[in-house]
């Protein structure tokens, strides 16, 4: 009975494995709200929206389907919405059209 293998492998005791953890790929909603936010920020050449990716990222990245998913949260959250240093005054003032008022 010495040669038979145990069922349950009580036999062999390994020694702790250094498992490191599998970073979990971007999602495809990450993606889209990524390229709107590139896009929000005025970025449209490859050339452009891969310097501010990789800027934020910390390294060199191909496409956006090499992100990480927290990787993809940390540009997100880095790019965000742009800057607005353009606009200033009230919304009021920043109307497209004329009220009723305005054609008295």
């Amino acid at each position: 009975m010495s040669d038979d293998l145990s069922l349950f492998g009580d036999d062999e005791q390994p020694g702790p494995q250094s498992v490191e953890p599998v970073a979990a790929p971007v999602a495809d909603w990450q993606i889209a709200l990524l390229r709107k936010a590139l896009d929000a920020r005025g970025l449209t050449s490859m050339t452009d929206r891969q310097r501010a990716i990789e800027a934020v990222a910390a390294r060199p990245v191909e496409s956006l389907r090499a992100l990480t998913h927290e990787e993809a949260l940390t540009v997100l959250t880095r790019l965000g919405p742009a800057p607005e240093t353009q606009r200033s005054g009230s919304t009021w003032d920043q109307r497209d059209e004329d009220t009723w008022i305005d054609r008295l």
